[in-house]
């Protein structure tokens, strides 16, 4: 497979650039080699700073609240949520800094040009040409040597020379001496959320004073010509090839530490030890590092004459029906690209737009949101070959239990640990709201699942691994300490334990006459619940029943969480009473948690259960943002209906030129980036479907090509892992499987 992204122009915008990344540093590349603009992104560059989030007031309205709900005194009960139970919004993730240089002598246009990104080497190149000279421009981001690193060459020798500048949005300001541009910057110390209308929406402090992350982005160019210091930056002449190499490093310390670290050493210790390099010993440490996680998978679905086309003409014949298997098969590896380029070993986990982002006041501040978002970018991580890429989220959820325990302490007077909808790099975990108790934040943000949702991810690793010392010092201590959390939090209600205060991920019910988000046992707390308690049971068996009072507890409780039920459509009832939805066909599909990425609901074991979860999504309807028809795609994978698995992976490539589109009804852009707009959990969703549709092994049992269409007559794939710890290999010919081994 060629696994390119091929272009016949530079992209339009910032959201159509090649993403390139090695985890910590984040580049989104247009490729316009007259006149370029690279936007640089650092994992760990924040606004704002530790503090503590935690109200106290919270535990007072609670019972209230409860009794409200369970009286069906909805819109008391909303109020007193939105008033008294949300904290303060998230901090946003921050663009670091703009990489611009100009080729003058190509102002005009070229003669000839070409894009690609090659996801099979993670180097983004650029080729064109003019009055019979040949340009070329490559780039990468190296995890070995944490380096951005570009490669201008012309053969002839460039005529009118290069000109580099650095700048940012951010405050900051630069130096240049030499070969070398400084930039030195700071972030806000507050910035107030895009979609929250404010007078005054980004505050800073003087470098000197601000309690916020400080940084430093160090450029140094390496060239076979002239370079001179120019007003803006640096001018090299008589060259034929130029190296741009760039890093940072920032005062970011810990969440629940003050920034302060020091950095600027960092950057030149970086910048020298590259530079000892050559371009070539850099690249092939970049490629092998690269290439040892990307190259655990092959996919192969056939081909067709649509190969050879630029990559927007290909998703456009796609959507009309045309047949493309090797961009099915692109697109699937493109989510493992993202995935290695956003998420390394000692890096940030990547947030709602990964390690890329061009604003200040970003789309839902790019931050971590933990209704599934965060989750479904490490859909694919097990499957896919890529357990290692786990590491940021590891991290990340044992912060976040860390943050949660004096969130569960303090706002519910609760053991265990507690967080809510949104998370950010100070790992904030209560509800999020606004300062000024203004904004209606319901249903999105009182809801407190995504640790019990953590752990399915947490559990899973073990069952794909084996590995038992990470069950016993790192799975089970969080697995129980959040359960913990949930005993205490779930009240007793006519004879079962419930949670309350309760939501459907940002859906909305209708109960007399009015709109509401709040009620009691949602189905999909029931879902991660069970799920939970389960796999703690599990887990105390595997490691020779550590805690035998606590596994009597979890018993006791599994016997008494409502189960799922059926409404009066036939679909899996989303709320604990079977109220119409305001709108029934909602991005989320809640409900369905326990039939993917959950594993409660199959075909074989729960026949009406799934029968019904069928009706849900036929119910749901076909208007979907790309993150949502990437759940489609495992979820009707899980139900074995290869057809509408299929159909789905080809709705999610539906191509729009345009960013701003539909808030339901968005598509891919011309990166196969989700728009809507961008967005990078979809991609990893659409990777992770279409695993499900090769090869299960949720249910112990493992079924090769339980989901695949009728069309995919021939096939190869190699490389995806199954629970216990193996790899597989199939192979089919006619739609009959010649080769199905696990080892």
């Amino acid at each position: 497979m060629k696994n390119l992204l091929r272009y016949a122009h530079p992209a339009k915008t910032w959201e159509t650039g090649m993403p390139l990344g090695n985890g910590r540093l984040g580049a989104m590349m247009p490729g316009n080699i007259a006149k370029e603009h690279i936007w640089l992104n650092e994992d760990t560059l924040w606004s704002g700073h530790p503090g503590n989030y935690n109200d106290p007031a919270v535990y007072q309205y609670l019972d209230k609240a409860r009794k409200l709900i369970f009286e069906k005194r909805l819109k008391e009960a909303d109020e007193i949520i939105n008033q008294h139970m949300v904290g303060i919004w998230n901090e946003s993730y921050m663009p670091m800094a703009d990489l611009e240089f100009a080729i003058p002598e190509l102002d005009g246009g070229t003669d000839w040009y070409e894009r690609t990104l090659n996801l099979g080497n993670a180097v983004g190149s650029v080729s064109a040409e003019k009055n019979g000279r040949h340009y070329s421009y490559r780039a990468f981001c190296s995890c070995p040597d944490q380096i951005f690193l570009v490669k201008l060459a012309c053969e002839e020798g460039f005529q009118q020379g290069i000109r580099i500048s650095l700048g940012s949005q951010l405050h900051h300001w630069t130096e240049t001496e030499g070969n070398q541009i400084w930039l030195n910057g700071w972030c806000p110390t507050m910035v107030e959320p895009d979609y929250y209308p404010s007078e005054n929406p980004i505050i800073y402090d003087s470098y000197e004073d601000t309690p916020a992350i400080k940084y430093a982005v160090g450029l140094r160019v390496r060239t076979d010509g002239m370079i001179k210091e120019a007003e803006e930056g640096i001018e090299v002449s008589d060259c034929s090839t130029v190296e741009i190499f760039v890093t940072s490093a920032n005062s970011f310390l810990s969440f629940d530490r003050k920034p302060e670290g020091e950095f600027a050493s960092k950057v030149e210790e970086t910048l020298q030890k590259a530079m000892e390099l050559s371009y070539e010993e850099l690249r092939r440490r970049h490629m092998e590092d690269y290439k040892q996680l990307f190259d655990r998978v092959e996919l192969d679905l056939g081909h067709s004459a649509n190969e050879e086309l630029y990559l927007e003409e290909r998703l456009k014949h796609l959507y009309e029906g045309q047949e493309d298997p090797e961009l099915l098969c692109t697109a699937f590896q493109f989510g493992r690209y993202l995935l290695i380029a956003a998420s390394r070993p000692g890096s940030q986990p990547p947030t709602l737009q990964g390690i890329w982002n061009d604003s200040i006041r970003p789309k839902w501040s790019s931050n971590y949101t933990v209704n599934i978002n965060l989750q479904m970018n490490y859909w694919a991580a097990e499957t896919t070959n890529l357990s290692e890429c786990t590491e940021p989220f590891w991290r990340f959820i044992e912060e976040t239990a860390r943050a949660g325990e004096e969130t569960a302490k303090i706002n519910y007077h609760c053991r265990g640990w507690a967080a809510h909808h949104n998370i950010d790099l100070w790992r904030h975990t209560t509800a999020v709201g606004s300062r000024n108790k203004d904004t209606d934040v319901l249903p999105w943000s009182f809801w407190l699942m995504s640790g019990g949702w953590f752990c399915g991810h947490i559990w899973e690793h073990y069952t794909f691994t084996g590995d038992e010392e990470y069950l016993r010092n790192y799975a089970y201590p969080l697995m129980k300490s959040c359960a913990q959390f949930y005993l205490d939090f779930q009240v007793e209600h006519n004879g079962e334990l419930v949670t309350c205060p309760s939501s459907s991920p940002e859906n909305l019910f209708i109960y007399d006459g009015e709109r509401h988000g709040m009620y009691y046992s949602c189905t999909m707390d029931n879902q991660i619940l069970r799920e939970l308690f389960s796999n703690c049971l599990r887990a105390e068996e595997a490691l020779g029943h550590p805690d035998e009072a606590f596994a009597g507890k979890i018993r006791q409780a599994l016997q008494r969480i409502p189960g799922d039920r059926i409404g009066k459509h036939g679909q899996i009832q989303e709320w604990y009473e079977d109220f119409e939805e305001l709108d029934s066909e909602h991005r989320h599909l809640s409900m369905l948690y326990g039939l993917y990425p959950g594993n409660e609901i199959t075909p074989d074991g729960e026949p009406q259960l799934a029968e019904a979860a069928g009706k849900t999504l036929e119910r749901r309807g076909n208007k979907s943002t790309p993150w949502s028809r990437a759940w489609k795609i495992g979820l009707y994978a899980r139900l074995g209906d290869g057809e509408q698995a299929a159909e789905q992976l080809r709705q999610f490539l539906q191509f729009t030129e345009s960013n701003e589109i539909s808030y339901d009804n968005g598509g891919v852009l011309s990166n196969l980036m989700c728009a809507r707009p961008l967005q990078i959990d979809g991609a990893y969703g659409y990777t992770a479907g279409m695993a499900e549709m090769f090869v299960q092994s949720h249910t112990g049992k493992t079924r090769y090509l339980p989901s695949i269409p009728e069309k995919w007559k021939n096939g190869y794939v190699r490389g995806l892992r199954i629970r216990g710890n193996k790899t597989v290999e199939i192979e089919w010919k006619d739609g009959e499987i010649v080769k199905a081994l696990a080892k």
